[in-house]
């Protein structure tokens, strides 16, 4: 089990290195089975108001990270002054900076955690796009084993999407 970022996991499925990869934006040149579709969200801590200064601090991803461009782009499309105090490509990090009021940042509904609150255009933020997760199989390789560990990754991580659609 390897965690890293899109762009990383689409490498090694390309030099043969991993049989599976869970990515997210699902924008890279390999054909993804999409299985989930979730909003991305503005969050802050619900005990603070760092949302509410002037140059927004924010901690996002790597520079490489799809949601950190999205939320870039969206801050300066509105003329939103930020500065990145926190850039990590894990996510208990850039959850710890946003529990404790020290920065803001953007998860899918399923990142979100509890005394996190989200932020929406009555808070002056814009919204962001959809974010897909999907799943990678290594082309140059298949085995049983491979497709079973996949088919039960989408059926479990699926769950979500399921939900979402009996709400509707």
């Amino acid at each position: 089990m390897i965690c890293e970022e899109t762009i990383s996991l689409l490498e090694r499925i390309k030099t043969n290195e991993i049989d599976l990869a869970i990515i997210t934006n699902c924008s890279g040149n390999m054909t993804a089975e999409n299985f989930r579709q979730e909003r991305l969200l503005w969050a802050t801590s619900n005990r603070h108001s760092t949302h509410s200064e002037e140059r927004l601090p924010l901690a996002l991803g790597r520079p490489t990270c799809a949601w950190r461009r999205a939320a870039i782009e969206c801050l300066e499309t509105i003329g939103r002054p930020y500065r990145v105090l926190y850039s990590s490509g894990n996510a208990s990090a850039i959850c710890a900076a946003v529990l404790s009021g020290l920065a803001v940042s953007v998860f899918p509904e399923s990142g979100l955690r509890p005394g996190m609150r989200v932020l929406s255009a009555a808070d002056g933020f814009p919204e962001l796009p959809s974010c897909r997760i999907g799943l990678v199989r290594n082309p140059h390789e298949r085995s049983s084993m491979a497709d079973a560990l996949a088919e039960h990754i989408i059926s479990s991580l699926d769950n979500l999407s399921e939900a979402a659609r009996a709400a509707e």
